[in-house]
């Protein structure tokens, strides 16, 4: 479990980092959406509050937070 934990950290920072360009962001939004249990739901959430990407970024993460919870993967 310490990797999942290791990767969904590594992710998350992925992305908010604003040094990237959005795709890059996207990606590692996506891939927490196919990671698919809590810890990566309660990331997105974080990066779905975070005001300082773009409102679609900020969206994906919620809509894969949504699925995540809606599957019941958690």
């Amino acid at each position: 479990m310490p990797e999942i934990s290791e990767e969904v950290e590594e992710l998350k920072t992925l992305a908010t980092n604003k040094q990237l360009n959005s795709y890059e962001r996207e990606s590692a939004i996506r891939a927490l959406g196919d990671i698919g249990n809590r810890e990566a739901a309660l990331a997105l959430l974080d990066i779905a509050s975070d005001r300082g990407l773009y409102s679609y970024e900020r969206e994906l993460a919620l809509s894969k937070a949504r699925e995540i919870l809606s599957a019941g993967k958690t």
